[in-house]
């Protein structure tokens, strides 16, 4: 497993906007939030943030993805130990429950204010998308699987990992659990025991 190419890379003054952006709404709330706080928190007028994002929307998207880049590869050196595609699948979700809410970015997808917004999203948002799509393909590198099975693959636990960051349980479980959880109930929907192993 190779590195996740990443399709964007932003100049100083674009940063100072994507920090700004995440500042402001977890200060005030994504309703609350609009392209003035964030031109003033970046220290920059509101016609330089025109310059390089259509919207706020635009902005907040452009920083979740850029720490989705991030996570993705730290999630691909995290599992590569694990010789088996269901193990791996496995561990990389573990690791994306794991490191969500500790990441600066990311973290704000646990904010009830913003949870609707990053679930109406996840799936439509094209570049987001085709991230999420090759990382399941390079996490299941050594799988032969028809591209309509892996986008499948993919919604599928893009929908998963959403649901238990955001939503309660009826309990609390150790990682341990959460491994065990994955296995009996994610493992047997993804059904990847039916493709065969590449050069076999």
């Amino acid at each position: 497993m190779n590195s996740v190419p990443s399709t964007r890379q932003f100049n100083e003054t674009q940063q100072r906007i994507l920090d700004a952006a995440i500042d402001c709404v977890k200060q005030w709330g994504i309703d609350k939030t609009n392209l003035n706080d964030i031109a003033k928190q970046a220290g920059v007028t509101r016609p330089t943030v025109y310059r390089y994002f259509a919207s706020r929307d635009e902005v907040l998207t452009a920083a979740l993805l850029q720490s989705g880049f991030a996570l993705a590869q730290r999630m691909l050196n995290q599992i590569d130990r694990y010789p088996e595609p269901g193990e791996r699948f496995v561990e990389a979700v573990l690791f994306a429950l794991g490191e969500f809410p500790n990441e600066p970015y990311l973290a704000v997808i646990t904010r009830g204010d913003l949870t609707s917004y990053v679930s109406g999203d996840a799936l439509n948002n094209a570049e987001g998308w085709a991230l999420s799509l090759d990382l399941t393909r390079r996490i299941l590198h050594d799988l032969v699987i028809p591209e309509s099975d892996l986008e499948e693959i993919t919604e599928v636990s893009v929908r998963m990992i959403l649901s238990l960051l955001i939503m309660a349980g009826p309990r609390q479980r150790s990682v341990e659990e959460m491994r065990g959880f994955l296995t009996r109930r994610l493992l047997p929907m993804l059904g990847l025991e039916h493709y065969p192993r590449r050069g076999a």
